[in-house]
C-alpha cells in the first residue's frame, strides 16, 4: 500500500480501450490519455510512463508488457474476468488490480434469462426452421420454465442477479459456488455441486476463469448430470470442453444449449478443430450462439466504466 500513496492527480492514467466518458468525468482532474486505437508500436513508448493502466479486452495483459511499465501501479478491467491479466505477477510487483463485475451484471443475467426461454419455448428453431419454409407448429410445443429446476454454478455478481431475475418465474433456483458459503435465501436453495447435479434440467455457468473452472464441463461432468437438461455458458468459453459438449449434444443428454463465448472468439485465428466445432455449434438446431455480447448494453458501458472510476479514485484518495 505504500507505493499507492505515490498517487496523485499527477499520475498519469492510460486507457487503451473503448470507455465511456463517465470514467473521464470522474477522474477529470488526473492526467488522461485515451487511446482507444492504440497499436502495439505506439503501446510499447506510451506504456513506459503509465502509472494506471485501463483495458477492456483488447490486449492480454502478461509479465512481458507489466515488465514495460516499471510506473505501473494499478490495472483496471472494464469487466469482470480477470483472465486477460496476469495478476498474480502484477500482485508481485505491488501493482493492484481492479474490476468492475457490479457493471455488466444485470446485463448478462438478462441475456442469460432471454437465451434461456428461447430454448425452452424452441423460439430459435422455429424460426430457423421458418426460414426453410417449415411451419412445424406441434412439433415446436414448449416447455414453462416454472416446471424447471434451474442449478446455477457460481454464486457472484452475475450468478446472484440472474437468481434475482429467475425468482418470479417460479422456478425452482439452486445455487452452488466454490468459494462462497451461506448465501442461501428464501428463493435460492444453497447445495452442493452433486446435489445440483443430481435435480437440475437447466445448468448456467458463471464462474471465473481460472484453475478449478477450466475445462470443468467435460464429458465426466455431463454424464454425471441426473437428467437432460439445458447448458448455458454466458462465462469463458474455456470453461467448457467442446468436444464433449458436440457428444453431449449428439445423444440427447444435452437438451438445448446456449453460448456467449468460445475459447477462440476471433473466426480468422480458429485452427481446424475450432473452427470445425463453431460451424458445428452456430448450425445445431438446438444451440443459440451469440457473440460474446452477453454484457454489452448502453447501460452497461456507462457503468462499468463509472464503476471502475470509482475504484482508482478509491486508491487515489
Amino acid at each position: 500500500r505504500n507505493t499507492l500513496i505515490m498517487l496523485s492527480e499527477h499520475s498519469r492514467i492510460l486507457i487503451i480501450d473503448e470507455c465511456h466518458q463517465a470514467f473521464m468525468e470522474a477522474l477529470n482532474r488526473m492526467d488522461i490519455t485515451y487511446l482507444p486505437d492504440i497499436g502495439l508500436d505506439q503501446l510499447e513508448t506510451e506504456i513506459k510512463h503509465c502509472e494506471v493502466l485501463i483495458v477492456r479486452s483488447k490486449l492480454h495483459i502478461d509479465q512481458e508488457w507489466i515488465d514495460k511499465a516499471p510506473d505501473l501501479r494499478i490495472i483496471g478491467r472494464l469487466g469482470s474476468g480477470m483472465d486477460i491479466i496476469d495478476v498474480d505477477y502484477a500482485q508481485s510487483r505491488g501493482i493492484v488490480c481492479l474490476n468492475a463485475p457490479e457493471g455488466n451484471r444485470a446485463t448478462v443475467a438478462e441475456q442469460c434469462i432471454g437465451m434461456l426461454l428461447s430454448l425452452l419455448a424452441n423460439i430459435h428453431r422455429s424460426n430457423c426452421q421458418l426460414q426453410e419454409g417449415n411451419w412445424n407448429r406441434k412439433g415446436n410445443s414448449g416447455i414453462e420454465l416454472s416446471s424447471r429446476t434451474v442449478g446455477i454454478v457460481g454464486f457472484g455478481n452475475v450468478g446472484s442477479s440472474l437468481a434475482k431475475r429467475l425468482a418470479p418465474f417460479g422456478c425452482k433456483i439452486l445455487a452452488y459456488d466454490r468459494f462462497k458459503q451461506g448465501f442461501g435465501n428464501q428463493d435460492v436453495e444453497e447445495v452442493s455441486l452433486e446435489k445440483l447435479k443430481e435435480e437440475a434440467n437447466v445448468i448456467s455457468l458463471h464462474v471465473p476463469l481460472n484453475k478449478y473452472s477450466n475445462a470443468m464441463i467435460d464429458k465426466e461432468f455431463i454424464e454425471s448430470v441426473r437428467q437432460p437438461f439445458y447448458l448455458l455458458n454466458l462465462s469463458r468459453g474455456e470453461v467448457v470442453n467442446s468436444n464433449d459438449l458436440r457428444a453431449g449434444l449428439d445423444i440427447g443428454k444435452i437438451t438445448g444449449l446456449a453460448l456467449d463465448v468460445f475459447e477462440e472468439e476471433r473466426i480468422e485465428k480458429m485452427d481446424k478443430q475450432q473452427k470445425e466445432l463453431f460451424d458445428y455449434f452456430v448450425s445445431h438446431p438446438q444451440v443459440i450462439f451469440t457473440p460474446h455480447i452477453g454484457g454489452l448494453s448502453a447501460q452497461s458501458f456507462e457503468r462499468l466504466a463509472s464503476v471502475l472510476a470509482h475504484k482508482v479514485l478509491t486508491y487515489f484518495s
